[in-house]
């Protein structure tokens, strides 16, 4: 199961470097719950973690995982890394310190995901234009 495990999160790492929303979707389960950030609604469904990728990838918005940790135990993982947020239309961003938590089926896909990060985790490189956002707002994109 480590094994199984390993692959449903380097294929999450990989999907989000190649903004590969397919890749990203074939990692869920279709009845699959997700929470990003933990705290806010959940998104329940395949159809509503697909929009949350569009809700993450919209109006120039890139997101690279760097700095990646994995850690597995049986059916679970955690995957530690920086989310390097980058929006090309008007060179801003920010960069998130992540803490996710899966649980993958024995078919291999995600049925729990659940992203730790808050207020606190959020830097602003030095190079870009400040893209902040508002925790509150974000739990409520709904």
């Amino acid at each position: 199961m480590k094994e199984a495990v390993m692959k449903v999160m380097e294929g999450y790492v990989t999907a989000y470097k190649n903004n590969d929303k397919e890749l990203f979707l074939s990692l869920w389960d279709e009845a699959a719950i997700f929470e990003d950030p933990v705290g806010a609604e959940p998104c329940k469904g395949i159809d509503s973690i697909s929009a949350f990728w569009d809700f993450g990838h919209s109006n120039g918005m890139n997101i690279t995982p760097v700095n990646e940790e994995f850690v597995v135990c049986a059916n679970e993982g955690i995957l530690k890394a920086t989310m390097q947020v980058r929006n090309d239309n008007d060179n801003s961003g920010m960069d998130i310190s992540i803490v996710d938590h899966f649980i993958v089926n024995d078919e291999g896909k995600i049925v729990s995901g659940r992203a730790f990060w808050d207020d606190g985790s959020i830097t602003s490189p030095d190079n870009l234009e400040s893209l902040t956002v508002n925790i509150d707002d974000f739990k409520d994109r709904g």
